[in-house]
């Protein structure tokens, strides 16, 4: 038992790490330090959506074999948050214009017919939700995984093992080159192919995981972050998935593999600490949440430094307007919806209580 919930501490650690990038990338591309930029938003965009991926492979139960049933809990657990997040966000899309923090033309009866039938079709509104780009690309990838594990779960297990990676291997080289050449399909699924390997990634390791977390450390962490730094000082591409940006066909994996174990190696060192590790695992637990409205934390901090120096220019330029508030970014952009979420919580349990006492 103890064995299961470090287990799961950890991976939550890792998509700490995750949503954490994720927020890093967003709030500052590069960060100015004296004369030198450091190129942080780049570090991160090597690994920050990858590890997501490789964190679902790792949580895969090869006895998820009945569709309907793993259907239900996919839809649960993206499909539904994400038509709360966007109805939400589009009921208030012209409090927000109002406000100067949001750019546009407000919403009418038509646009939001649009909106809604976007939204119930899983297609992202962009704007403040930009990031839901990467739930409906999610939801595929674990489809077309569950495909392919069912297909081969019938095998021995050596060779059921072979045959999956070598099919996920195959349908994520077809993503790369897909995506490489600019190729854009139906809720971007070419990103889908190329994550398919990723959550494979994931779920050898959970197998084999007793045999390589004995080499995960500083030491690894280190290698890792000096590797992904090097790739970046060789100016040969960046990583940005949504812009269809791999570096190349040929070193996107190998890439993508170091920024994970980067994350790994990373996550165990944190875990060492049991109140910093505390902390991550709940960043991790509450990502979704984060990724919803870490955008609207930016804007929210502009509001109030607008309203402080007296000039709301710029108060509309997303995703933030000031570069110098990076810090201050990175702080409420994680805070500000765990804070949002933890009263949601508190509100829900009231409310359940009452109800549960007049029932009674």
């Amino acid at each position: 038992m103890e064995k299961t919930i470090k287990r799961n501490k950890l991976i939550d650690i890792c998509k700490g790490i995750g949503i954490i990038s994720i927020v890093i990338g967003h709030a500052s591309w590069n960060i100015p330090i004296g004369n030198i930029d450091i190129p942080i938003g780049p570090f991160v965009y090597l690994y920050h959506l990858a590890i997501f991926f490789f964190c679902s492979g790792f949580l895969y139960k090869k006895e998820e074999n009945d569709w309907g049933e793993f259907l239900k809990k996919k839809i649960k657990a993206l499909y539904f948050p994400f038509v709360i997040y966007s109805v939400s966000f589009l009921l208030f899309r012209n409090f927000f214009i109002n406000l100067g923090i949001l750019a546009g033309e407000k919403t009418t009866i038509g646009s939001f017919v649009i909106s809604m039938t976007n939204i119930l079709t899983f297609n992202s509104l962009g704007e403040f939700l930009s990031a839901f780009w990467f739930l409906p690309v999610m939801f595929i990838t674990m489809l077309l995984y569950t495909a392919i594990f069912m297909y081969t779960r019938k095998l021995k297990d050596l060779y059921s093992d072979i045959v999956r990676f070598c099919i996920c291997l195959v349908i994520g080289f077809v993503g790369v080159v897909i995506t490489e050449k600019q190729y854009g399909l139906l809720y971007n699924m070419q990103i889908s192919y190329l994550m398919v390997f990723v959550v494979e990634l994931g779920h050898l390791y959970k197998k084999y995981e007793a045999y390589i977390k004995k080499y995960l450390g500083i030491l690894s962490t280190i290698i890792c972050g000096f590797l992904l730094a090097m790739v970046l000082h060789m100016n040969i591409g960046i990583v940005e998935l949504s812009k269809f940006m791999v570096i190349n066909r040929y070193i996107f994996y190998p890439v993508t593999i170091i920024g994970i174990a980067f994350c790994i190696s990373l996550s165990s060192v944190i875990d060492k600490s049991e109140k910093i590790g505390n902390i991550f695992a709940y960043i991790g637990k509450n990502s979704f949440d984060i990724m919803a409205l870490h955008f609207l934390a930016f804007k929210i901090v502009d509001l109030v430094a607008c309203f402080l120096v007296h000039d709301f220019t710029n108060l509309s330029v997303f995703p933030h307007t000031f570069i110098v508030l990076w810090p201050v970014y990175y702080i409420v952009g994680i805070g500000l919806p765990l804070v949002l979420k933890k009263m949601y919580t508190c509100v829900k349990a009231f409310l359940n209580k009452k109800l549960m006492g007049r029932v009674k």
